[in-house]
């Protein structure tokens, strides 16, 4: 956490030092009279650095020269003596300063990414479970997917969406970090229980909101809205979290895994049409 808070400050000293400078003045004027958009352009780096994750994974140089270039397209097109001076001087004060702000945010992105990966790493030592990245899954989807077309097989996806039961108190309680923490450590016992209840062919994946899907290969939407249920029960009875899941079938209603996932989590937002499903798969379950 060192690094971050140092990242942290010294972004911070950095704004500040910026609108600091462009504040001096000598006989009523400005001594360093940057342009409008630099000042724009140097704060908007900071959270374009830290949520955009291709920029701050790249090594240093790739946002250097791709923010350099910005800057310098953005000087050819707008016309500084509006709001500025043209002192050659100047600009390359400004191009400097937004290099500076370039690698200040890069550190503080690596510096935030490195304590998410603490805290990955320590909620999935404590509860540990085989769930995969949803974004590191597609070959798994796509593999899936081909044999349920090639072979006529049904396919259905489970969404698993919780949260717990004294959420607001815990907003109104914990600081953010310690919730950041909580939310991941209760998101590794969730995966840790599914693991418990999955079939060995079932995959378990996870998105970037920190629900789980699973993927249930040969099993058509009542099948699959039995095992939704008894996730709900199990994970209801083994945390204390509240549990809703949304459940969609290939190629009954959906014909990509994009339509099959929009679908399922449709249903997760819509408990009246999870109980529909249900009481529909109970009945084809006894008809059968």
């Amino acid at each position: 956490m060192t690094n971050f808070r140092k990242s942290l400050f010294l972004v911070s000293f950095y704004l500040l030092l910026i609108l600091v400078l462009g504040q001096l003045d000598s006989a009523d004027r400005p001594i360093i009279n940057f342009a409008s958009y630099f000042y724009i352009f140097a704060i908007l780096i900071i959270p374009i650095m830290v949520f955009i994750p291709a920029l701050h994974k790249a090594p240093i140089y790739v946002p250097s020269i791709f923010f350099g270039a910005v800057y310098f397209a953005l000087f050819q097109m707008v016309n500084r003596l509006n709001t500025a001076t043209d002192d050659v001087a100047v600009v390359l004060l400004e191009f400097v300063l937004l290099e500076i702000g370039v690698w200040l945010a890069y550190q503080l992105a690596v510096a935030i990414d490195h304590s998410e990966s603490m805290m990955d790493a320590l909620a999935q030592g404590t509860f540990p479970h085989d769930s995969i990245k949803l974004d590191e899954a597609s070959d798994i989807i796509k593999t899936e997917f081909s044999r349920s077309r090639r072979y006529h097989r049904p396919l259905s996806l489970v969404v698993v969406v919780t949260s717990p039961h004294d959420d607001q108190s815990s907003k109104d309680v914990l600081k953010t970090l310690q919730r950041d923490m909580m939310a991941r450590l209760s998101a590794a016992r969730v995966g840790q229980v599914l693991n418990e209840v999955m079939r060995q062919t079932d995959v378990l994946m996870q998105d970037r909101r920190g629900h789980f899907l699973i993927l249930c290969p040969e099993t058509p939407l009542e099948r699959a809205m039995l095992l939704a249920e008894r996730v709900c029960s199990i994970l209801a009875e083994k945390t204390s979290f509240k549990v809703v899941c949304g459940v969609s079938a290939f190629p009954d209603e959906a014909l990509n895994f994009e339509d099959l996932l929009h679908t399922a989590r449709e249903r997760s937002r819509t408990p009246q049409k999870n109980i529909q499903l249900a009481q529909e798969a109970q009945s084809h379950e006894s008809v059968a």
